[in-house]
């Protein structure tokens, strides 16, 4: 019976409630039919005490009646009052009989025995007087004005009940004779006192029957559950143990799903089944936990591992998540030691707003993605004061059919567009450059062949084909060494060579092809270099080549080679036509040239300093220029001491 009983919590609940309601029940039954008995008797006695109170006032009424009728009857000396007087006596009679009949108290004999005797005494002798009184005054041997007491005394009959104590009735005084009939009153008054008090009692007697009831029904019942109680505690001890065990587990588990579990001993009951199934539920959790946790890493390493900056914006909560591509994008250190998610953002969202130079346009495009739904546009904004250049997009991340989140791509597109620029600058660089030349070359070329003309001028077209066939050559070489420069196939002989001696050959060579400009050159004779001469030569006749063609009006070209610490610093400055300051920090860009009027007139393709720097920086040095426009320009080339 009890192991059928701890199998399920429900039956030990029913259980436990019907012990309680038919303990309740019991109870209340027993006080039920020990206060109706104490009611029921009470009530009787009540009642009883009611009668007597009620048959006590009809005593005393009727003999007040009687004796305003018979003093009606003496002072009227009517005999129709006389017969009410006698039908009086005779109520009195009945009345004072019931009471000696059903006295119980020794009060209520008492007050029977002296109704009896005030009855006596005033029909055997104040009666009988007065009718005396009447007849004597009716046949005139009474001559008086009115009723005289002592008159009346005479007339009296003997006191046959002298020896009665309670009532002392002087037949020689009509005075005292009627003080003491007055008596009457004061036992029928002291009767009802008696009745009140009785009743006063019985009703306080009843209140405290009942108190003692319901305190007997509150004992009885507080030691049913008190026994309950006892008798519950261990079983109810162990079930909230178990449950706070449940409880504890949770939340451990909640915080780590590895976390050390409290071992729990199942009972044989819904909490047992319970706890059955929380343990085969956290086995799954942690293997579930495990899984999700792979996938997460899974999903945050291959993020991490694209090149394009991603950040992840939830919807509600507005928090911002990246991977580690976005701060290489904004040239910040990762401050992370794993790449197992992705990374909270919003400490750092301001520094990198700061480098944006676009911030509107951003958050324009941002909102419409977040607020407004819309995917459809991309956005490029430029950063770092233009170094970079940024394009975004966006895609609605959604779980069951509901948007939670936006993710926002951002790709590096600098590279991109500068190729699309270099592509472009390319293409009208060589469709001028070889044009231009494969023009001339085309045009002497069908004179020649198709006119006769002189020695002279035949000469002449041959030595403009020529010209124009060495400056196609030299367009092509120059493309063909900017492309093994940057694919890296470009073969370098470095050896240890005098600057001075190869500054002085370039120098020799430039000085005879123009006579509107003067040289200066000035340059330790010890110094040496590392490097290929062909390449070094390549530099510096290309510099000042440009030196000439870009102070069209001739002035000084001064070469000025001077050491600090382990670096030569050759310094080629011209008296020309300088470049602006935006111009000076891209003249090293391929096909970059300066957009003048002048300078498109001399003519170029925008290699020469690209090459002059792919083969600067590979010797280790660095190449720079510093210029005003309309104040010539200084280039400044830097290369290691060779010791």
């Amino acid at each position: 019976m009890k192991r059928w009983i701890e199998q399920r919590i429900s039956r030990q609940v029913l259980t436990v409630f019907y012990v309680l309601i038919a303990l309740i029940t019991l109870t209340s039954l027993g006080t039920y039919f020990y206060t109706q008995q104490a009611i029921r008797e009470t009530t009787v006695e009540l009642e009883r005490i009611s009668e007597q109170r009620s048959r006590a006032t009809d005593l005393f009424e009727t003999w007040q009646s009687m004796q305003y009728e018979m003093r009606g009857h003496v002072l009227l000396g009517e005999d129709a009052l006389l017969a009410e007087v006698k039908r009086a006596q005779d109520r009195i009679d009945d009345q004072t009989s019931w009471f000696e009949q059903n006295a119980v108290t020794s009060e209520e004999t008492t007050f029977a025995d002296d109704a009896r005797l005030l009855f006596t005494i005033y029909t055997t002798r104040v009666m009988p007087g007065l009718e005396r009184y009447v007849v004597a005054k009716a046949n005139g041997e009474v001559d008086e004005p009115f009723l005289q007491m002592a008159t009346v005394g005479q007339l009296m009959p003997s006191n046959a009940s002298s020896n009665q104590t309670r009532f002392k009735l002087n037949s020689n005084s009509a005075a005292d004779m009627s003080a003491s009939i007055v008596d009457m009153e004061s036992v029928f008054t002291d009767y009802r006192s008696d009745l009140d008090f009785q009743e006063t009692g019985l009703r306080e007697q009843l209140s405290e029957q009942l108190a003692k009831a319901q305190w007997m029904w509150l004992l009885i019942l507080l030691g049913a559950l008190f026994i309950l109680f006892i008798s519950l505690q261990p079983y109810i001890v162990r079930l909230t143990k178990q449950l706070e065990a449940l409880i504890t587990n949770s939340e451990r588990l909640a915080v780590d799903p590895h976390a050390t579990l409290i071992p729990i001993k199942p009972l044989q009951n819904e909490v047992g089944q319970l706890s059955k199934s929380f343990t085969e539920m956290s086995g799954s959790l942690i293997h579930q936990h495990d899984e999700l946790e792979k996938e997460r890493e899974k999903t945050a390493r291959i993020l991490h591992t694209m090149r394009d900056a991603i950040v992840f914006v939830e919807v509600d909560t507005n928090q911002r998540f990246a991977n580690e591509a976005l701060f290489d994008l904004y040239d910040q250190p990762f401050p992370f030691g794993d790449r197992q998610s992705l990374y909270p953002i919003d400490a750092f969202y301001e520094p990198f707003m700061d480098q944006i130079d676009d911030k509107d346009g951003l958050n324009r495009f941002t909102h419409r993605a977040k607020n407004c739904g819309i995917f459809d546009e991309t956005f490029t904004y430029s950063m770092q004061g233009g170094r970079r250049i940024v394009r975004m997009y966006a895609e609605p991340i959604e779980l069951q059919d509901e948007r939670f989140g936006v993710m926002f791509v951002s790709r590096d597109v600098t590279k991109e567009i500068e190729v699309d620029r270099l592509k472009t600058e390319l293409v009208a660089t060589v469709s001028h450059e070889l044009r231009t030349p494969l023009t001339s070359i085309l045009g002497f070329t069908e004179l020649l062949e198709h006119r006769h003309v002189d020695e002279e001028k035949r000469k002449r077209y041959l030595s403009m084909i020529h010209s124009e066939t060495t400056r196609l050559e030299r367009l092509v070489s120059n493309l063909l060494d900017v492309q093994k420069m940057e694919a890296g196939k470009a073969e370098q002989d470095f050896k240890v060579e005098s600057l001075f001696e190869l500054l002085s050959d370039v120098l020799e060579i430039h000085a005879g092809s123009t006579e509107l400009h003067a040289f200066h050159f000035d340059c330790d004779e010890t110094l040496r270099v590392s490097g290929d001469p062909a390449q070094l030569r390549q530099v510096f006749s290309n510099i000042l080549n440009n030196a000439i063609k870009y102070s069209p009006d001739g002035g000084n070209i001064a070469v000025n080679v001077s050491c600090e610490d382990d670096v030569i610093r050759i310094a080629i400055e011209d008296e020309g036509m300088g470049v602006a300051p935006a111009d000076a920090e891209r003249l090293f860009d391929k096909f970059y040239r300066v957009q003048n009027e002048q300078s498109r007139n001399i003519g170029g393709t925008g290699l020469g300093l690209a090459i002059c720097k792919e083969i600067i920086e590979s010797h280790g040095g660095t190449i720079s220029v510093r210029s005003e426009l309309g104040n010539g320009t200084t280039m400044m080339v830097e290369l290691p001491i060779v010791a």
